[in-house]
């Protein structure tokens, strides 16, 4: 019964909420979603919340136009950080063609790219999987923050502090591999002599 209330309700609804909610997901991207895109967001949304009411999954007093704007603005929110991820997916495809091909990054500094390869690549795909990790990734790509911050959905100061604790991780896990190396040609020597 309550489901067939809400049921009501929420096809009362659909008529103003996709007559409204295109222009204003249009208007709170800033243009970044075509309004045919937001269009399509705001239907995927509507299908979204008549699967869970149909599953029973939503309450009895629930606000249906309030959960219908916020389950839009956040699958349009979702639809922009898919394209910042493809965008950046393409500027890395252009950037580093080498890298994309498996080859090894070429320049000047062999001894430099040697300790890159050997010592700071792995210790970053060491590193736990989260934004921190992505950071430093990216910035060893050669991205800059504007680019990362698009890249990630997250503020350019917000990269400066993933970056800089992540900094502080590898050193320490650069710190523990220097020791550890040490300390296995020190047992080493000790054995031999």
């Amino acid at each position: 019964m309550v489901a067939d209330d809400l049921g009501r309700q929420l096809l009362d609804h659909y008529e103003k909420f996709m007559a409204d909610t295109p222009h204003s997901l249009h208007r709170q991207t800033g243009t970044k979603l075509s309004l045919p895109a937001c269009q399509d967001v705001a239907q995927e949304a509507f299908l979204n919340v008549a699967r869970r009411l149909e599953a029973g999954e939503l309450d009895e007093g629930v606000n249906l136009p309030a959960y219908l704007a916020t389950a839009a603005k956040n699958l349009a929110r979702s639809r922009l950080r898919t394209e910042r991820r493809l965008e950046l997916a393409g500027v890395l495809q252009t950037l580093l063609p080498e890298q994309r091909q498996g080859e090894a990054p070429v320049g000047d500094l062999d001894g430099d790219l040697d300790a890159l390869e050997d010592l700071v690549w792995p210790a970053i795909e060491a590193m736990p999987v989260t934004q921190r990790r992505q950071v430093v990734r990216l910035q060893s790509l050669g991205l800059t923050d504007i680019e990362i911050a698009a890249a990630l959905g997250m503020r350019a100061d917000r990269v400066h502090h993933e970056r800089h604790k992540a900094v502080v991780d590898l050193r320490r896990a650069l710190g523990d591999f220097i020791r550890d190396r040490h300390r296995s040609r020190t047992r080493s020597v000790e054995k031999g002599g």
